[in-house]
C-alpha cells in the first residue's frame, strides 16, 4: 500500500482531472506514479511535460532510451520501475535474452554492440555512484556517442533515478495491469 494517496480521478481537483485524463489518453491509464504526485497538483503540472519530453525525445530514439531507463531501473531494483520500463523495452524492441543480460555488466557486453553497452554501463555507474564515472567512460561515451545524445541520455538516466526514489521512498505498487512484468527481475 503507497505511503500516501493515490489520487483517484473522480473527485480531483480539475487541473488534475484535466492532466489525467491527457495521460489516459496516450497511454490508455494512468500511472500510480502520477496518482502519487497529484497530492501536489503544480508538480504534477510540470512533472508531466517534463516526463513526456524525457520519454519521447527523438535525440536518443526508443530502444536507447529503453536501454537507459531498464539499466537504470535495475540498478535501482526498483519493481514499478522494472515493470514499466520492461514493458517500455519490449515495445522498443528489445527481446528476452537482452531484457535478461540488462543489469549485468559481463552478460551485457556479450549481449550488446559497444554502443549500448557503454550506455548501459552509464545507467548503472551514474546510478550507483556518479562520482565513480571515470575518464574511461566519458571517452568511450564520446567515442560512441554525440554530444546531443550524451546529454539526452544522462537526463534519461537522471530522471528515472528521480522517478524510482519518489516510487520507493512512497511504497507506490506496481498496477495490476502489469501483472509481474518485471517483478522480481532484478
Amino acid at each position: 500500500m503507497a505511503f500516501v494517496e493515490l489520487v483517484a480521478t473522480e473527485g480531483a481537483d480539475p487541473e488534475v482531472r484535466a492532466v489525467f485524463a491527457a495521460v489516459e489518453e496516450q497511454y490508455g491509464f494512468v500511472p500510480n506514479i502520477l496518482r502519487a504526485l497529484a497530492n501536489c497538483p503544480d508538480l504534477l503540472q510540470t512533472f508531466v511535460p517534463f516526463w513526456g519530453q524525457v520519454y519521447s525525445s527523438p535525440t536518443i530514439g526508443p530502444r536507447m532510451r529503453a536501454l537507459a531507463a531498464l539499466g537504470t531501473a535495475k540498478a535501482q531494483d526498483c519493481d514499478y520501475c522494472v515493470a514499466h520500463m520492461t514493458a517500455s523495452a519490449v515495445r522498443a524492441g528489445l527481446v528476452g535474452r537482452e531484457i535478461q543480460a540488462i543489469g549485468d555488466t559481463i552478460v551485457e557486453r556479450n549481449v550488446f554492440p559497444d554502443r549500448e553497452s557503454v550506455a548501459l554501463e552509464l545507467a548503472e555507474t551514474l546510478t550507483q555512484d556518479p562520482d565513480s564515472i571515470t575518464d574511461d567512460l566519458r571517452d568511450r561515451l564520446r567515442a560512441a556517442f554525440t554530444d546531443p545524445e550524451i546529454v539526452n541520455i544522462v537526463v534519461a538516466i537522471g530522471m528515472y533515478n528521480l522517478t524510482s526514489r519518489f516510487l520507493k521512498a512512497l511504497s507506490v505498487e506496481v498496477e495490476d495491469l502489469f501483472d509481474n512484468v518485471g517483478r522480481s527481475s532484478a
